[in-house]
């Protein structure tokens, strides 16, 4: 009979659920609609349940007296068929960040060729859901920006 080492053993029972390749599904956590407001600016979030193995989102700032700033976002396996976030910001080029790392309540994207941001981080912590965007700035040193929302309402 053979034996599989014990440590081997000790891993397999102590390696979580979500350590294996996210889906979709795993990040249905995001649903819904996130609400914020700083500095006199409204601040919105909204994504849909994953369904046919995509979650679409959207992002819009509203400023007074400004055109409001927004984001199309659709979390879905890219090109090799692992998840990633594409981004479609108004009057940008789309850029792809693949999922770097998963838990439950957290989703990082990473693109280390992209300008800015080159690190997309989600948590959810209850009602709370933040973001935080990272990369380097024009003198090299590493910018980071975040926001944080409160639960609006469910996704539909």
């Amino acid at each position: 009979m053979r034996r599989l080492p014990i440590l081997s053993v000790l891993l397999f029972l102590t390696t979580p659920a979500w350590a294996a390749e996210a889906t979709v599904e795993d990040l249905s956590w995001l649903s819904g609609q996130w609400l914020g407001e700083e500095g006199g600016k409204r601040m919105e979030e909204h994504y849909m349940r994953p369904a046919g193995g995509v979650i679409v989102g959207m992002s819009r700032t509203v400023r007074p007296g400004k055109v409001p700033e927004v984001e199309f976002i659709r979390i879905a396996p890219g090109s090799d068929g692992k998840l990633a976030y594409h981004a479609h910001p108004m009057g940008q080029a789309p850029a792809s960040f693949p999922l770097v790392e998963s838990a439950p309540g957290l989703a990082v994207f990473a693109n280390p060729s992209h300008d800015f941001p080159q690190k997309i981080t989600y948590r959810r912590t209850d009602d709370s859901l933040t973001a935080t965007i990272e990369g380097p700035g024009k003198d090299g040193a590493v910018k980071r920006f975040g926001w944080s929302w409160r639960r609006a309402g469910e996704a539909p």
